[in-house]
């Protein structure tokens, strides 16, 4: 049976560790959304979430938080489909004009999940 959990141990919670993420690991570009993907030396896949906005687009906390939970979601029911031993980062780019869903999310996601080669079918 899965696991369709998403544990604290299955987190980057530090900024220091998603900085390390950004300056060390490879970067996946898509249509509005990164991917970093850097290999760790821990067994489980690790996800952090970073969604950066224009300055006009501030203080939107709702919109911000909703594409989180979307990404979480995606990472949740996909996540035994996702190699192990990687830490990932997701950077989404939110603005006025891209408003999401989660059709959106899961296609952009499965797209560059498939670039950086860490889909296993």
């Amino acid at each position: 049976m899965k696991n369709f959990s998403f544990s604290r141990d299955e987190r980057l919670k530090k900024y220091n560790q998603i900085k390390l993420v950004f300056k060390n690991g490879r970067k996946y570009c898509g249509v509005s959304v990164n991917l970093h993907v850097r290999a760790n030396d821990a067994p489980e896949t690790k996800l952090g979430i970073v969604v950066r906005m224009s300055k006009a687009f501030k203080g939107r906390a709702v919109q911000r938080n909703m594409i989180k939970r979307l990404v979480r979601e995606f990472y949740r029911l996909n996540k035994h489909r996702i190699v192990k031993g990687i830490d990932l980062v997701f950077e989404v780019f939110l603005s006025s004009s891209n408003m999401y869903k989660y059709n959106d999310v899961e296609t952009n996601a499965f797209n560059l999940c498939k670039k950086a080669r860490i889909w296993q079918a």
